[in-house]
């Protein structure tokens, strides 16, 4: 298997399945998928098939003021092979892509149940819990470049905390997909 760039067609079918239950009439297009600098990166099966998506936008967070910042998008893995690997390698490849590019913190919406996810890879879990338009919790994961690259390798990232199940709308205005 194999990590490529891919056009952003090529998430809709994951990201509709993944992200958005399979509902044939959800919106699988996201704002900043054809902005200037956004890619998007699959892991791909022996014949090319996605297995695993994600995408990043250059995008400021309120979070990191004055940092040049990437946001992770749509990130999802083929429901029977998640566990297995594919979206620590997919995350790791946006990451150093986005870092490449001159990135010195990558952001997303989390879900919460990806929370623990993330931590895993030395992000940290910031700012009180909202609702995405689909009901479902959501926090602020963030990743700083310049220190979360040592943390992730050595395993001992920050432990931010989730609490309650939020019931608000996400305060900073943001939007997941």
């Amino acid at each position: 298997m194999d990590v490529r760039e891919v056009g952003a067609e090529a998430t809709h079918d994951l990201r509709r399945r993944v992200l958005r239950q399979g509902h044939p009439e959800a919106e699988v297009r996201f704002d900043g998928d054809d902005a200037p600098g956004s890619f998007h990166l699959a892991v791909v099966d022996q014949e090319g098939r996605p297995l695993a998506v994600a995408t990043a936008v250059p995008a400021p967070t309120p979070r990191r003021p004055g940092r040049r910042a990437w946001r992770l998008r749509g990130m999802a893995v083929e429901p029977a092979l998640q566990g297995r690997g594919l979206g620590s390698r997919l995350l790791e490849a946006v990451v150093a892509r986005a870092e490449a590019g001159g990135a010195e913190v990558v952001w997303a919406a989390g879900r919460d149940s990806a929370l623990d996810f993330y931590r895993g890879r030395g992000w940290s879990v910031e700012g009180e819990g909202y609702l995405d338009a689909g009901d479902l919790p959501h926090h602020t994961v963030v990743l700083d470049l310049a220190q979360g690259r040592a943390r992730s390798v050595s395993g001992d990232g920050p432990q931010g905390r989730a609490g309650s199940p939020p019931r608000r709308p996400d305060p900073s205005g943001h939007q997941q997909p």
